[in-house]
């Protein structure tokens, strides 16, 4: 990425889902700008906001999508007040895993990136599951 692109909300690449979420003063530290925990809880609402969708609650109702690896790149430091919106796209799905990428946009720009990767898992075994066609379906925008 280009340093000239880096400074714009444009900069982040397209995504299939889109949240928003509004920053509280709570959310700062004390060098005064959102702390990177924070960004990790954004990271799991844009998640959520793609796995709490009713088309796959039956599925929901039985599994659990535990976050098994993320990486996350701090392009730049986010200050409150604002919001901040989320993208994700999911990148794979495997027999039991899918991968996210996403972006937190703010109004100075691209401020971070994460890739996530997530297992379903079956609730009553607490072990990983194939992911149903209907899930696969979903997650892929088919």
């Amino acid at each position: 990425m280009n340093q000239a692109d880096d400074n714009s909300a444009s900069a982040a690449p397209d995504y299939c889902f889109w949240t928003e979420e509004k920053l509280r003063n709570t959310d700062t530290d004390r060098q005064g700008h959102v702390n990177n925990g924070v960004m990790s809880s954004f990271f799991e609402a844009g998640r959520i906001e793609i796995l709490d969708a009713p088309r796959i609650a039956a599925i929901r109702a039985v599994t659990s999508i535990v976050v098994v690896r993320m990486l996350i790149n701090f392009r730049k430091e986010l200050f409150y007040p604002g919001t901040v919106r989320v993208g994700s796209s999911v990148t794979r799905v495997g027999r039991t895993s899918f991968d996210f990428l996403q972006a937190i946009v703010a109004a100075n720009g691209l401020v971070a990136t994460a890739e996530a990767t997530c297992v379903l898992m079956d609730r009553a075994s607490r072990k990983p599951t194939p992911v149903p066609d209907l899930l696969r379906a979903y997650l892929t925008g088919q």
